[in-house]
């Protein structure tokens, strides 16, 4: 489970001291456990259902703005090449 949270980290581009990957593997299981738990649930027959509040949802009316700092959002960037993202070429194991 520990490679599992560093992996997650790692494209999340978050930084782990080891204490943190055990914690995180703690809940990953905790969470993974429940998740089988309600798998078990037998929902033959039940009608799938959500609620989003009140009345209908419309959809918000596209309105022109204005755009972000290029710059900003370079500096924001984990890389970048030639005002470019740079991203990896291959994903592995994703």
């Amino acid at each position: 489970m520990r490679i599992d949270v560093r992996r997650i980290a790692q494209i999340a581009r978050i930084d782990l001291d080891p204490q943190d990957e055990e914690a995180m593997a703690r809940e990953l299981e905790l969470i993974l456990a429940r998740m089988d738990k309600l798998l078990e649930l037998d929902v033959e027959g039940v009608p799938p259902t959500f609620a989003l509040g009140e009345g209908t949802l419309e959809p918000a009316e596209d309105l022109p703005h204005e755009s972000l700092c290029r710059e900003l959002v370079m500096e924001c960037a984990p890389s970048v090449h030639d005002g470019y993202f740079k991203v990896p070429r291959e994903s592995q194991g994703v």
